[in-house]
């Protein structure tokens, strides 16, 4: 292993319960039709995918206005990120720098709301390349974002290991022939099968010199 792969969203800080709590309550508030359930196949991908799906529910709405509206309620929300980071991770991008691997973070999130998260939690300096799916042509599950990762880095893609926990951030992973760990959250029962390993805390992650260790939970 050469490069450690972080998503952000559901990894990193456990935001995606929050996210779709308030999208929900903004949605009904304006008169949207959406679909929680369908939404969720959706975890990992761009806006673009999510309000293409809105789009085909509400086919008598100016989308285009609506979404502009819905970044603004976006950049008025004032999440506590702090309050809902993984401090653990920290810990896994110092054992990353101990072995002298290389970290990425590789979100679909836009790229001004990845360096707040970062800029809340404490982790400037800490990633040698942030990447935002909003900058490339494909969204997760297409492999894009990761390919993109590591020709940025100079490593080949079987050199990688990606974290995620959505279908579509482990399916993007394993299209790009990285190996992939699956962070199960059973709030929204995501299919990670084609993870190769599954951890259900970050706690069971351990960083080696010859690449990655994953320990039991009862043994936390």
């Amino acid at each position: 292993m050469q490069a450690f792969i972080f998503d952000m969203d559901g990894v990193i800080i456990d935001s995606e319960k929050v996210y779709e709590q308030a999208d929900q309550k903004w949605f009904a508030e304006n008169g949207i039709q959406t679909d929680r359930i369908a939404l969720r196949q959706c975890l990992g991908c761009t806006d673009d995918v999510n309000w293409g799906m809105i789009a085909k529910w509400n086919p008598d709405r100016d989308i285009p206005e609506i979404y502009r509206q819905y970044r603004e309620f976006c950049k008025e929300i004032r999440v506590n990120y702090r309050q809902i980071y993984r401090p653990y991770v920290q810990t896994l991008i110092d054992q990353c720098h101990q072995y002298g691997i290389q970290t990425a973070l590789a979100s679909s999130s836009p790229m001004d709301n990845i360096l707040t998260v970062i800029r809340d939690c404490g982790l400037e300096n800490q990633f040698d390349l942030i990447v935002s799916g909003r900058d490339l042509p494909q969204s997760k599950p297409d492999p894009a974002i990761f390919l993109q990762c590591a020709k940025q880095l100079g490593i080949v893609p079987a050199a990688c290991v990606v974290i995620e926990d959505s279908y579509n951030g482990v399916t993007a992973g394993k299209r790009a022939g990285m190996t992939v760990i699956g962070l199960d959250d059973p709030y929204f029962g995501q299919d990670l099968s084609e993870a190769d390993v599954r951890v259900e805390v970050l706690e069971q992650i351990e960083i080696t010199a010859q690449g990655f260790g994953i320990k039991a939970r009862a043994a936390l």
